[in-house]
This record gives structure tokens, sequence and C-alpha cells, in this order.
């Protein structure tokens, strides 16, 4: 199991969120579970979300896909996430 970190800002919270809910049945196929969704105290539309995945493979083909990326240009998302990929050891 690999965890990732994906952290993006957005145009409008409660946009995003009702989408990001919405879409729970694409991650549930690309394999993603959500462990955390969080927002930065000092800047309320900076999102992160944490995620469990099968492999390093599973994510980078999520994050690849050209719907998920459609999706969050629909939501409202700014930019391109910053994404880190882990493996735990320990």
């Amino acid at each position: 199991m690999v965890t990732t970190i994906l952290s993006h800002e957005v145009k409008d919270y409660e946009v995003w969120k009702k989408g990001f809910d919405g879409d729970a049945a694409n991650r549930t196929a690309m394999g993603v579970k959500v462990t955390g969704l969080y927002r930065a105290a000092d800047k309320p539309n900076m999102v992160t979300v944490i995620t469990e995945v099968p492999s390093v493979e599973a994510i980078k083909a999520f994050i690849a896909n050209p719907d998920l990326r459609a999706t969050m240009e629909k939501l409202g998302v700014i930019g391109a996430p910053q994404v880190m990929i882990l493996n735990k050891v320990g």
C-alpha cells in the first residue's frame, strides 16, 4: 500500500467539496481510498487530501487520467496539485 498527499488550492471550497464527494465512485474504481481531508488553517481554500492506493503505478494512472483533470478544472482547482507519493518504512 502507498500513501499519497495531494494539495491544491480551489476557488470555492464548498463547490469543490460537493464535487469531490460526488466523485467517490471514480476514486474507488481506481483503488484510491481517502484517509484524510484537510483545509489549511490560514488559507481555507487550500485543500490537502491524504489517500492510500495499491501501488505507485495506480496513483500515477489516477493522476494522469484526463477525466480527473477535467473534473478538477470543473470544480475550480487552481493550478496543478502538489503530490507526494510515500512508501511506509516503519
